[in-house]
């Protein structure tokens, strides 16, 4: 690549500017730019429908409406579904219009650097809203009921939305205020899921030894297991944005390097459409995770997709699909028709489950002299 190494004036804020002037695409760059292009062809399309998936199952069933982090969740995949409905696109427009060396493409990329990070941030934020909501769920179960409810939430993820977008929109009007209002938005809800985490987590741990000592009811062993793993969900949904994000947080380092002209605007300019590309997988991964950590969220997807007649049809192609035990537990369902239909359908699981550890029983007598 006929690349100088004259350094930028600005190598953090003005280094789309410094692609544009002094970059020119060689024929060496054409298989990474394919590359790119095919991961963003292949994913886009499952991070729309996937996340649309879990949108609209949280929206029209009442079961999973009925427990407010499934409602949290939704919430957190509409920021997905809108970086899969509009950044990925014009990413993939852009890799193209860069490989057929169109200047136009640095002008759609630097707009696309400015809406990435206001949905990063949202996305943050809506993670902050969950650890907040399990925080009260476990640590305020009383004042939880009265506080949390679906109206109320709906309106906090409006105001994230637009803290969000207001970031972007002041550090357009003073540049120089960009690197502080970044770190602040991503250091705050950062520093609030830390701490709800290890709240959560104690206070788990204290219901466990309590459930361990003594005799408790069934509804509270299940309403600890339900917390336990809702508390694992926002972790690994949490560890996987961060993993996704940290070479964002490379490319700084990276910037620095080339000021020093330690390495090539070429390798520049790869690294940050990877880190670009690797904070774009994780709207399709957080879906992915929803649908293994959570079964009556898999079950719903069924009857969106195959159109069920019931909740006892799907969970049946569920289990056949995904190998899951016959022992069901169905944790807040709604009322009315839904509810009946859960209610009828874990029965008849647990009758099956009762006769086939009849069934294995027998079996192995038969063996005994």
């Amino acid at each position: 690549m006929n690349s100088s190494y004259e350094t930028p004036a600005s190598c953090g804020t003005g280094l789309l500017e410094t692609f544009e002037k002094r970059l020119h695409q060689p024929a060496s760059s054409q298989a990474f730019f394919c590359f790119i292009i095919i991961i963003n062809i292949i994913t886009f399309p499952f991070t729309v429908v996937l996340n649309a998936l879990v949108m609209i199952a949280v929206k029209t069933k009442s079961r999973l409406r009925a427990t407010k982090s499934n409602i949290l969740l939704a919430l957190l995949a509409s920021t997905d579904f809108l970086v899969g409905a509009a950044i990925q696109p014009p990413f993939i427009v852009v890799i193209i219009l860069l490989l057929s060396d169109q200047p136009v493409g640095y002008c759609l990329l630097k707009f696309l650097t400015r809406v990435l990070p206001s949905l990063t941030i949202a996305s943050l934020f809506h993670l902050a809203l969950i650890s907040g909501e399990r925080y009260l769920a476990m640590k305020h179960p009383f004042a939880y009921i009265n506080i949390v409810t679906e109206s109320r939430l709906l309106i906090a993820s409006v105001l994230v939305y637009v803290l969000s977008f207001c970031v972007q929109f002041f550090s357009l009007v003073d540049q120089s205020i960009l690197v502080l209002l970044s770190n602040i938005s991503f250091a705050l809800p950062l520093v609030f899921i830390i701490f709800c985490h290890v709240k959560v987590y104690f206070v788990t741990r204290r219901h466990e030894k309590q459930i361990a000592g003594q005799q408790v009811t069934q509804e509270a062993r299940q309403q600890c297991v339900k917390n336990r793993k809702a508390l694992k969900l926002t972790s690994i949904v949490l560890g996987v944005l961060l993993v996704c994000f940290i070479p964002m947080d490379v490319m700084i380092t990276l910037s620095s390097n080339y000021a020093k002209n330690e390495i090539t605007l070429e390798t520049l300019f790869k690294y940050f459409l990877f880190a670009f590309s690797m904070a774009l997988m994780n709207s399709f991964l957080n879906p992915l995770i929803y649908s293994i950590r959570i079964r009556e969220l898999r079950v719903a997807s069924i009857e969106l997709m195959c159109r069920t007649a019931s909740f006892a049809e799907a969970g049946e192609i569920e289990r056949r699909i995904f190998g899951t035990s016959n022992t069901v537990t169905v944790v807040s369902l709604g009322a009315g028709h839904e509810n009946a239909e859960g209610q009828q359908y874990v029965e008849q699981e647990n009758s099956n489950n009762i006769e086939n550890t009849q069934e294995e029983t027998s079996r192995k007598l038969e063996h005994f002299p």
